[in-house]
């Protein structure tokens, strides 16, 4: 039986990075993975490094900050190109409730190292001249970053494996030995391997895999479906989201809110028809692509002859406190838990070394106590 020092259970971007960074400190790493390495949430997504949409804490104000400024030269350390740029973001603005409030925080983001501001329809309307202002009242602007998700799943897994790690795809774990407090032995349909810990950074399926252990953690999962257009003349020049998203979806069992993120080889990737399921699976729907399509044209009348070239769908797990969970399980001492980020991409170069501190029962550089999975200790309820 092989034995590593570290079996992550998850193969897409909190767990390759955090193999990368283990397998570098001379930790003998294990990733597996049920399907293909970032097949999961992180390679259906649009690539984006948000900066301005999470929490405005400090903590997260920094890893903000800070994790932009790793991926300037995050891709030299890792050896290949992920498509890093920097690239303009519109939060639409459709209320005065939402203007006053996007003022506020556009103070203390820019305060706090992050410029963003916000700009009337008129100057909206400059800077997108094919986008129907009609009932906007104007936007906040920011830059953030956008990435090709593919590259940069497969930069964190090769430089890994140039330190040593073993990355396992197609091998579902189906089961974990607990003894004594401790994870033993981690088992896939193929293989046993003995664990000296077990970190589970599996997205929506955290769940799924920490009950094989014996341990509850409370996340949930929205079901988000997204298209890709045909390439594309360059019409539209910024990435553009809604400025209240969450409250879009929020408490809904379906919602649209709409999302145009300009791909470099021309494509546009549309976001999102969210629903609210129990049910793990990566389909889409007629009633989602359908009410993407209607919202699309409504924004961008010229999209309606465009053609939609794929589809995906995907399930992004949240808390109770929507803060992510990066925490030993206290009922299995070698169990780490890691999930439910909200600005992953933007955060991944800091959080995986701290992590992977962690792993190694060194202290990171911050304080994590607060994504802790004691906090859930008392109980928790779904708002």
């Amino acid at each position: 039986m092989k034995k590593f020092d570290v079996i992550i259970i998850g193969g897409g971007f909190l767990g390759l990075s955090t193999a990368y960074h283990l397998s570098k400190a001379g930790v003998k790493t294990l990733v597996l993975d049920k399907g293909d390495l970032g097949g999961g949430t992180s390679a259906a997504c649009s690539g984006r490094a948000q900066v301005c949409e999470g929490h405005l804490d400090p903590l997260n104000l920094m890893l903000i900050k800070e994790g932009l400024k790793r991926h300037e030269t995050l891709e030299e350390e890792l050896e290949m190109s992920y498509e890093w740029h920097r690239f303009g973001l519109f939060l639409i603005i459709r209320t005065e409730e939402l203007w006053r409030r996007w003022q506020e925080r556009s103070e203390i983001l820019t305060k706090s190292g992050i410029p963003t501001e916000v700009v009337d329809r008129a100057a909206l309307q400059r800077a997108e001249p094919a986008m129907n202002t009609e009932g906007l009242l104007g936007a906040a602007y920011s830059v953030e970053g956008l990435l090709n998700p593919l590259l940069f799943t497969r930069a964190y897994a090769r430089a890994a494996e140039r330190y040593g790690a073993e990355i396992c795809s197609h091998a579902e774990v189906i089961g974990m030995e607990v003894q004594n407090g401790q994870v033993t032995t981690v088992r896939t349909a193929k293989e046993t391997y003995a664990a000296g810990a077990v970190a589970v950074m599996a997205g929506a399926w955290t769940p799924v895999v920490t009950r094989l252990a014996g341990v509850e953690v409370p996340v949930r999962h929205t079901h988000a479906e997204a298209l890709v257009t045909e390439p594309l003349p360059p019409v539209i020049h910024n990435t553009i989201e809604l400025s209240d998203f969450y409250e879009t979806i929020h408490g809904k069992q379906q919602a649209v809110a709409i999302g145009f993120g300009p791909e470099p080889n021309g494509t546009l990737v549309i976001t999102e028809a969210v629903t609210m399921t129990d049910r793990l699976h990566q389909g889409v729907s007629h009633w989602g692509l359908s009410n993407i399509a209607v919202e699309m044209i409504r924004l961008f009348p010229f999209l309606a002859k465009t053609r939609v070239v794929r589809s995906w769908g995907r399930p992004t797990s949240f808390t109770p406190d929507e803060e992510p969970i990066i925490s030993w399980a206290p009922q299995v001492r070698n169990l780490f838990i890691a999930t439910s980020m909200v600005e992953t991409i933007t955060a991944v170069p800091l959080v995986s070394e701290w992590m992977a501190l962690m792993m190694r029962r060194e202290t990171p550089p911050v304080d994590m106590d607060r994504y802790s999975l004691a906090r859930f200790a008392g109980g928790w309820s779904w708002h």
